[in-house]
């Protein structure tokens, strides 16, 4: 997810595009997915009582944690990314307090520390060399580790998931992928790091209140639930 904390002196076409993103689709989108990721815990841990611990990698503006937090409120979170926090920024806005910064490689928590590991349109961002690492150390800290993601299918899917990722990402200086994920490349990914796929789920109508539904296909979205 887009983080404020990425590229803080944007040049006036930046945050142009920032504005686009968000008149576009950012609340809407963020919302959907929340609901679509909460009613996976909800199924996950309908059987635990009292609060779970939550790991977002990759957090963001931490939206999605917190809209995922209105729909189902028993998650304990701790919000990663690779950005430094001004502290004047944590001293003046305590949603703040459940950051933390990290290298982009080692999550500082004990193994299975915590309930679930969260990667939310993150995994397709990080170097190729880098996403078996990622994920094996998602999965060291915590039991579960839930992954939403794209798929490409050939030339047009993987054009318009970059035109998108473009318009998401590219004003926060995060970099749009050459390629997406295939079921395929992704199965052996998790297989590679040693993952059982519980779920996965393709088909996640992100944009069905929205004109981008004309264009963006929910077959190009995913959410996997994933255990060691």
């Amino acid at each position: 997810m887009s983080s404020p904390l990425a590229r803080p002196n944007k040049r006036w076409i930046e945050r142009a595009i920032v504005r686009l993103h968000r008149d576009m689709s950012h609340d809407r989108r963020v919302r959907s997915l929340s609901g679509e990721i909460a009613g996976e815990l909800s199924r996950r841990f309908s059987g635990t009582e009292g609060t779970i611990a939550g790991v977002d990698i990759g957090c963001g503006d931490m939206g999605i944690a917190e809209g995922i937090s209105s729909f189902w409120p028993r998650v304990e979170w701790e919000c990663l990314d690779i950005y430094e926090l001004p502290v004047e920024r944590e001293k003046l806005d305590p949603r703040w307090q459940k950051y933390r910064r990290f290298d982009g490689q080692r999550i500082d928590r004990l193994d299975k520390s915590a309930d679930f590991a969260l990667f939310t349109d993150v995994l397709h961002h990080v170097p190729e060399d880098g996403r078996l690492p990622l994920l094996k150390e998602a999965a060291r800290v915590a039991n579960t580790v839930i992954v939403k993601d794209h798929l490409e299918y050939g030339t047009w899917s993987r054009t318009m998931l970059r035109a998108m990722d473009f318009i998401g990402n590219w004003g926060y200086g995060v970099s749009v992928p050459r390629r997406y994920f295939t079921e395929q490349s992704f199965r052996e990914l998790c297989d590679l790091g040693g993952l059982r796929i519980l779920s996965l789920r393709v088909g996640i109508d992100l944009y069905r209140h929205m004109r981008l539904n004309l264009v963006l296909r929910p077959k190009w979205q995913f959410i996997a639930v994933l255990a060691s």
